[in-house]
């Protein structure tokens, strides 16, 4: 149950925050502001912080109802004093008419004519009639207030989360218990501001975000106008410089898809950021501009930024070697370890289906991603909450900035190397999974699905893939944590005999995406025991089909030899 006055008391906490750890950073406008909220009423305060967690910024006072502020009147009366706020009633029609309903509309307005007209008929009507009637019969019929200074705010929010995505929301969710966040150090070494300049380029970003929004995205030369104006001191931090990119890609993305390829093309150049060569490519591929293309992709294959950058390099290669006459050795292609399934469809869904039917064989769990990411997480828990200077800089980050970054790894690398020996000891490693599972149970971790990540199935997994596995797979994981944490298999199935086996399970007509193909291929090259099972849905299903299917893993158990893990936990033999 939340306190009456949780939201004042939030914001307080929020621009008081700013105030210590950014007041050298802020203009005299937004100290006065701050000053200025300070000093007024606490009713005034908390009819001004509810308007501001509103959309719009005009209200009626009469459809305002808060019971812990007495007089609204007379809040509204103090902020339109101090500045906050404005009583006088706005002269444009159509800001008028949205604060009013159509019944109102047609009552104050004597439009009874109209009843069975649509809203924006009327609306249409009106813009016709003597405006300024309408709008003094419209002003006199209730007192209106209009919020002042919301951009100070956005300003102060940016500070205080450092980014322009989250929102006061987060208080909530957190005083509601819904979301609980590691307690990591914040200081004077986590701003995430230093200089006005950055801040102001960062505010720039994020009305840029607004715009694109906004804009008319089928109109190709707002989507080049907006690119133009974008921030360009990226120098400024690497936070920045990722969301402006981001933001280009997405523009140059659009102007693919409105067949503006040179535009699209000259935006891609700008970026630095995937997928942006890989777009280049295939844009110069479809304009014919061969040798473009080949230097492109060569230069991926050298050095790409990604294991998705050098897949598509080999994929592409080949297709301009035959344009250009070129001999390019196209590598074999991988085939997977695939078994077909055949099952009655239920309306569960494939992946809940094929979990049935395997759980005849041992115990299955439907672990898509979650699995080796969550063992993953805990094992390296303390590690990705270091206080490892700007990357954690508001208490409501379930990961620091740089988590999907290649700094990740590299500012962290002296730890992970050496958390990484426990692994040559299964016993240390399983203690460690399981200090953390019990001490940090609930709390936010970007690589730890707590609904997923059971008991019984760490348990399970601890005792049954060898740490060994676990270590092959955390590598590839770590070496790209944006693309190689998605992509993982459906299932993980644990004979009763012993050992254990990924399954991706694929309905009919799917197939393997180009992530779970990359992973499927470092299974292979790693012993992992892992396999596609194609489902063919069937009225009944075939009883020598399953046999075959029990048959075929044992087969496989034996290709793999894959042997057990340690017991998961050595004091509790029964766990």
């Amino acid at each position: 149950m939340l306190d009456a006055d949780y939201y004042l008391d939030n914001f307080r906490d929020l621009v008081n925050f700013v105030g210590l750890q950014y007041g050298f950073l802020l203009n005299a406008e937004e100290r006065q502001w701050l000053s200025t909220f300070n000093n007024a009423s606490t009713d005034a305060q908390r009819l001004y912080v509810r308007l501001l967690n509103r959309r719009a910024d005009v209200f009626r006072l009469s459809k305002l109802n808060y019971p812990e502020i007495p007089s609204i009147q007379s809040a509204a009366a103090e902020l339109d004093a101090c500045g906050l706020g404005i009583t006088e009633s706005p002269t444009d029609l159509h800001q008028l008419v949205a604060l009013f309903t159509k019944p109102e509309l047609l009552r104050l307005l004597k439009l009874d004519n109209l009843k069975q007209a649509k809203r924006q008929d009327i609306i249409s009507y009106l813009e016709l009639q003597a405006a300024d009637v309408i709008v003094k019969h419209l002003q006199s019929a209730d007192t209106i207030f209009t919020l002042q200074q919301r951009d100070i705010y956005k300003t102060f929010c940016i500070c205080f989360f450092g980014n322009g995505y989250q929102d006061p929301s987060e208080f909530v969710l957190r005083d509601l218990g819904l979301t609980r966040y590691e307690p990591y150090v914040i200081d004077d070494k986590s701003r995430v501001f230093h200089s006005r300049e950055q801040l102001d380029a960062h505010l720039h970003c994020n009305r840029c975000r607004e715009l694109a929004e906004q804009i008319d995205m089928t109109d190709a030369n707002a989507i080049v106008e907006l690119e133009q104006i974008l921030p360009t001191a990226l120098h400024l931090d690497a936070h920045l410089s990722r969301r402006v990119q981001r933001l280009r890609n997405t523009l140059a993305r659009q102007l693919e898809r409105l067949q503006q390829t040179d535009a699209a093309l000259a935006m891609y150049m700008r970026s630095d950021r995937p997928p942006s060569r890989e777009r280049q490519a295939r844009i110069l591929f479809a304009n014919e501009r061969f040798d473009a293309a080949w230097r492109l992709c060569t230069e991926l294959h050298r050095a790409p930024f990604s294991e998705e950058e050098l897949a598509f390099a080999r994929q592409m290669l080949p297709k301009i070697a035959v344009k250009l006459n070129k001999r390019w050795n196209k590598p074999r292609a991988f085939r997977p370890a695939t078994s077909k399934l055949t099952i009655t469809q239920t309306q569960q869904g494939v992946e809940h289906s094929a979990r049935v039917f395997y759980e005849q064989f041992g115990e299955c769990f439907n672990v898509e991603n979650s699995l080796v990411t969550g063992v993953l997480g805990l094992f390296i828990w303390d590690i990705i909450f270091l206080p490892v200077a700007g990357v954690f800089f508001n208490p409501f980050q379930y990961a620091p900035a740089d988590f999907y970054e290649k700094d990740f790894y590299l500012r962290r690398q002296a730890q992970l190397q050496e958390r990484f020996k426990e692994l040559d000891d299964p016993l240390r490693f399983s203690a460690r999974v399981w200090s953390h599972y019990e001490s940090r149970q609930g709390i936010a971790n970007p690589l730890v699905n707590w609904q997923i990540v059971t008991e019984p199935l760490l348990s399970k997994a601890l005792m049954r893939i060898p740490a060994a596995h676990f270590r092959v797979l955390f590598d590839r994981i770590l070496a790209d944590l944006r693309n190689n944490s998605t992509g993982l298999p459906d299932l993980v199935l644990f004979p009763a005999k012993g050992a254990y086996e990924f399954l991706e399970i694929k309905g009919p007509g799917d197939a393997l995406q180009k992530n779970q193909r990359c992973w499927m291929e470092y299974f292979f090259e790693h012993r992992i025991p892992c396999r596609v099972v194609h489902v063919k849905w069937s009225a009944q299903p075939q009883e020598p089909q399953e046999l075959q299917e029990l048959q075929e893993l044992q087969e496989l158990q034996k290709q793999q030899g894959a042997q057990p893990g340690p017991r998961s936990k050595p004091d509790n033999e029964d766990r």
